[in-house]
């Protein structure tokens, strides 16, 4: 069953059961106050007839007079007031008036008499007499302070039935119409839920939702979501992974969030931010690509950044700056090498033996001396080959490298990564190289 039916006979149900027991509730309690209206009308009439004169002296006199003047004198006051009888009796409880005169003259029926004539008691009750069941009002008569009889004015519970449902159906046009405008009203709100959601069904909700965790949890890269007020909304295991985010960051402010290495910058650069790199610490870094998030009118809900660990890439590109470095100083050394073994075969050729051994010495212990300062005091081995690299260079260019054999380097400086350190080194080597190969007697003297 589709959205759209379930939210119309939901509401349906609701309005059936609201009016439904508003209306029973509302029938009850009219019925109630029709009801009390009817009594208090029945005494009005009762105690009217009770005080007439014509009533009072036929009771005293205590005399029975069929097609008299007091039984066509209460018939004018019962149509006139639109009741169904007014009956009055004496103390022997017989009839002195009645709508049907064949029951003058006889005994009052329905039993529930008794208490007027008995304690003079005004009541009001529901019997069954001649006329079938009826609600009665009972008021006594008296004549010079001594009672002489009672007068009984009653109305049918049929004719009563009929006016309060003469009453009621009034309503009916109203229940109708509330009816048919809720469910006006509730199409109108499932349509409006309908397009809120895309038209998209329930099914097709939760399927798309367990389809993007999917997609968010196996992609190999950090995705974040904020709101428009730069709180974060949702995170994937990569995101946790990178920036250590954690249930407890879920609702954080992006400035309280980033508090203790957090990607402060990947925030401060959301808006419009693509392929930009970002180093959140020392020793990690990360590639950005970022989205706003924006409603049906073009207003900003949030947005969504992704990214990748460039760690792991940097320190493999590292690896093999190092290693290209290494091979060039391979060549350098090389062709340095094959310039020394022309001299020293000059030097034995001319047979100057003693100066070829001095020659060789001295080679060999310039070699082992900035060799010793390199690998022995210098830990980081990309910076270790950047050196040898510029020493082999600068000796091509018949310039002097001196690096201080109490240099040491075993560590990285803080908020400083390889890459950084090799490319101050490297550029303050090759100004220096630039500043003095000019006549072959420059010095480099460096320490680190």
């Amino acid at each position: 069953m589709k959205l759209r039916t379930q939210i119309i006979l939901f509401f349906i149900l609701i309005l059936l059961f609201s009016v439904g027991s508003i209306t029973i509730f509302s029938y009850y309690q009219m019925e109630i106050i029709f009801n009390k209206q009817l009594e208090e009308k029945l005494f009005d009439i009762a105690y009217y007839a009770a005080e007439d004169s014509l009533v009072k002296e036929a009771l005293a006199v205590n005399e029975i007079i069929p097609d008299s003047e007091l039984n066509e004198h209460i018939e004018k006051i019962r149509v006139k007031t639109n009741v169904d009888f007014i009956v009055v009796f004496n103390m022997d409880r017989i009839r002195f008036t009645h709508p049907n005169e064949k029951n003058i003259g006889q005994l009052f029926k329905g039993g529930d008499e008794k208490r007027v004539l008995e304690t003079a008691e005004e009541y009001a009750s529901k019997a069954e007499g001649t006329l079938g069941i009826s609600v009665r009002a009972f008021v006594p008569v008296f004549y010079e302070g001594r009672q002489v009889g009672a007068v009984c004015v009653g109305s049918t519970v049929n004719e009563n039935t009929k006016s309060f449902n003469n009453i009621i159906k009034q309503f009916y046009p109203f229940i109708l119409i509330g009816f048919v405008f809720g469910i006006y009203l509730s199409a109108i709100l499932a349509s409006n839920i309908k397009n809120e959601i895309l038209g998209l069904e329930p099914k097709e909700i939760t399927l798309m939702f367990k389809e993007k965790d999917a997609i968010l949890e196996n992609v190999m890269e950090g995705i974040i979501t904020l709101d428009e007020a730069g709180n974060l909304i949702q995170y994937n295991k990569e995101a946790s992974r990178i920036l250590g985010l954690t249930e407890e960051d879920m609702g954080k402010n992006t400035e309280e969030i980033i508090q203790g290495n957090k990607a402060y910058e990947l925030i401060k650069y959301g808006e419009g931010m693509h392929e930009t790199e970002v180093k959140i610490r020392p020793g990690l870094s990360i590639m950005c690509n970022s989205s706003l998030l924006k409603d049906d009118k073009n207003q900003v809900i949030g947005s969504v950044i992704n990214f990748k660990d460039l760690t792991e890439v940097k320190k493999m590109a590292e690896e093999l700056t190092g290693i290209k470095k290494m091979a060039w100083s391979l060549r350098a050394n090389n062709h340095e090498f094959m310039n020394k073994l022309h001299t020293i075969s000059g030097l034995i050729q001319l047979e100057e033996y003693d100066e070829a051994i001095k020659y060789i010495s001295k080679t060999a212990k310039s070699r082992n001396k900035i060799t010793d300062i390199i690998t022995g005091n210098i830990k980081i081995s990309s910076i270790s080959a950047l050196l040898l690299a510029k020493y082999y260079k600068a000796e091509e260019m018949r310039v002097k490298l001196e690096i201080d054999k109490q240099s040491s380097l075993t560590k990285l400086p803080e908020l400083m990564t390889e890459e950084d350190l090799e490319s101050i080194i490297g550029n303050l080597v090759e100004n220096s190289l630039d500043a003095v190969s000019v006549d072959g007697t420059g010095i480099i003297s460096m320490s680190l």
